[in-house]
């Protein structure tokens, strides 16, 4: 690495881990917003809506609980193996996969063969996300001088949110007016291009490959993993109230919204802008609008000098997160109890969407260099995968418990227990003094 280089696009390896990233995270975001709208829609038509949620809530919970179990063991191995083949490796049989798929939907099978080649493609692509993540997050300290650490997160950071505007925006086009096969292929040849990219990055492989190997070294290595985040009170504390979070936070968007996109909005004559939006245009711009606001919050913090303390600007966005969630909860259960009507609810939708954008880069840059600064290299990859599975670890039964409310009670029942956790998993966050430390 160039000691004097004063901008990271001067630097060759982050150019290549830029691309590369960019162009498979487009076609994955647009391949996720289809997803789930593509469940819903092909399960209801068979079985029913209650059906449909359940099934939807079942293949989010599958694709998590396998990551949380993985993740520990890819960030070992990201640790002991070339994070950069790692990477290139996993996106090569993701692409794979998906155009396999692509061509058996292709093939017209029916419902319960669809959906068994659906969950299967699901497992092998969170078993190789398990294995890409930790490599790809862990990177960064090898091929970026530290003094320019904060600037390469943040823009990484922002490259993600152009990468989730582009991918929204055509997911919306996309899905309204091509077939389902198309989109998988897409997503396909998107994945196969970005591990041509990687290919090329290089980096000294011996700041970090480990001398030990074999399964026991693995074992060894997540449990040393747990023992040091375990001793990282602060870090830890962090993590465990993200963790809360996110279980009741997560299934609003990953549950909730396209079962309102799917069974609401394109059921309802005369929405705002109707006659140019249809239902999934409107769910891209309210999604891809959280990813404007983040960019350009983005942009401003790459700016910003290097902080010693991050504890007030990270409880600080969480308690603004917890605000603007609740709003929407309580916006949605007023909705669905027909108090309020359906425009109102797509403007406010959006504003909402704009503004946990600028919050979500408050929060997530300040996490990613609190890991990047104070975990030894050799331990980067390990622990970055452990802080994954705490921070997300009940997420997956916070997509099962969400499609179980929506398809047995109701989705009114879902907001208001999403509601009450949100305000008590923010109250013990905000009150941990563990966190003021960092």
């Amino acid at each position: 690495m160039e000691k004097n280089q004063r901008h990271v696009f001067r630097n060759r390896n982050f150019n290549l881990l830029l691309g590369g990233v960019m162009v498979s995270n487009i076609a994955h975001i647009l391949f996720n917003f289809a997803i789930s709208l593509y469940i819903l829609d092909v399960v209801a038509d068979a079985f029913g809506r209650g059906s449909a949620a359940l099934t939807q809530g079942l293949y989010l919970a599958l694709s998590g609980l396998i990551l949380v179990i993985a993740v520990p063991f890819g960030g070992s191995i990201a640790d002991r193996f070339d994070k950069v083949k790692i990477m290139w490796i996993t996106d090569f049989i993701r692409g794979l996969v998906i155009l396999a798929v692509a061509w058996i939907l292709w093939t017209e099978p029916g419902i319960f063969t669809l959906l068994a080649v659906l969950f299967a493609m699901n497992v092998i692509l969170a078993l190789n996300g398990a294995f890409f993540n930790p490599a790809s997050s862990s990177l960064l300290r090898f091929i970026i001088p530290d003094h320019l650490l904060q600037q390469a997160s943040s823009l990484l950071r922002g490259s993600a949110n152009i990468q989730n505007i582009i991918g929204l925006v055509l997911g919306g086009i996309v899905y309204a007016t091509m077939d389902i096969e198309w989109i998988f292929a897409i997503n396909g040849l998107g994945y196969i291009i970005s591990a041509a990219s990687e290919v090329f990055i290089t980096y000294d492989k011996n700041d970090h490959v480990a001398d030990e190997s074999g399964k026991k070294a693995v074992f060894k290595d997540i449990k040393e993993g747990f023992f040091y985040l375990r001793s990282q009170k602060a870090i830890l504390s962090l993590l465990l109230g993200v963790l809360a979070i996110n279980f009741f936070v997560s299934p609003i968007f990953s549950n909730a919204m396209p079962y309102f996109v799917e069974f609401k909005l394109a059921l309802t004559d005369g929405y705002l802008f109707s006659e140019l939006l249809g239902p999934s245009n409107w769910y891209s711009i309210i999604m891809a609008t959280f990813s404007v606001s983040a960019l350009i919050m983005s942009l401003i913090y790459a700016r910003k000098k290097t902080q010693d303390k991050y504890a007030s600007t990270i409880k600080f966005s969480i308690f603004m997160f917890a605000v603007m969630l609740s709003f929407q909860s309580i916006l949605m259960i007023l909705y669905y109890l027909h108090v309020i009507e359906i425009n109102p609810v797509l403007v406010l939708l959006t504003i909402v969407s704009l503004t946990l954008g600028v919050f979500n880069i408050l929060l997530n840059v300040p996490v990613n260099m609190i890991l990047q600064r104070n975990v030894d290299k050799d331990k980067l990859g390990k622990v970055s995968s452990l802080a994954t599975v705490l921070s997300q670890a009940l997420i997956p039964l916070g997509s099962l418990t969400a499609g179980l409310l929506i398809s047995q009670i109701s989705i009114v029942s879902f907001y208001v227990f999403s509601l009450i956790g949100t305000i008590a998993a923010t109250t013990w966050f905000m009150r941990n003094k563990a966190v003021d430390t960092l």
